[in-house]
């Protein structure tokens, strides 16, 4: 009796170990992806226009309109490109005047918030102060 109380003991154990060493084997994997994502294809913007944003009449950059016509059965395309005056670009805002600020060391952009274009332009560049958006002609 007492060898069977061992050997259920023994058995127990084995078992025991078995199960979590296949419980641990098992991993699932998952993967996400846009829906479409395969069907998507690049869009080709174009300049349109160009703002210098003034800030007490110092300029602080330039919003850039990028845009492309519809086509295909697809909606026209735009934003608008925030960018310092070194032409780097520093957010983006779409259509629909929400903001975004392109983030050092992040992967996504933070909203800014919504608003008109000097608005999500000045939220962008973080300033107080209000600044004013100055066409540049087609020639620069």
């Amino acid at each position: 009796m007492v060898a069977d109380v061992r050997y259920i003991g023994i058995v127990s154990s084995v078992a025991l170990v078995l199960l979590g060493t296949i419980a641990g084997g098992c991993r699932v994997v998952s993967e996400e992806a846009p829906a479409g994502l395969l069907a998507a294809r690049p869009v080709k913007l174009d300049v349109r226009r160009t703002w210098e944003i003034v800030r007490a009449g110092e300029p602080l950059g330039q919003v850039v309109e990028l845009a492309a016509d519809a086509r295909d059965g697809q909606p026209a395309a735009r934003c608008f490109s925030v960018r310092n005056t070194l032409g780097q670009e520093l957010g983006r805002i779409d259509g629909l005047g929400r903001a975004w600020r392109h983030e050092p060391f992040t992967s996504e952009p933070a909203w800014v918030g919504s608003g008109t274009l000097a608005e999500g332009a000045a939220a962008i560049l973080a300033s107080d102060v209000p600044i004013e958006l100055v066409e540049l002609g087609a020639a620069r």
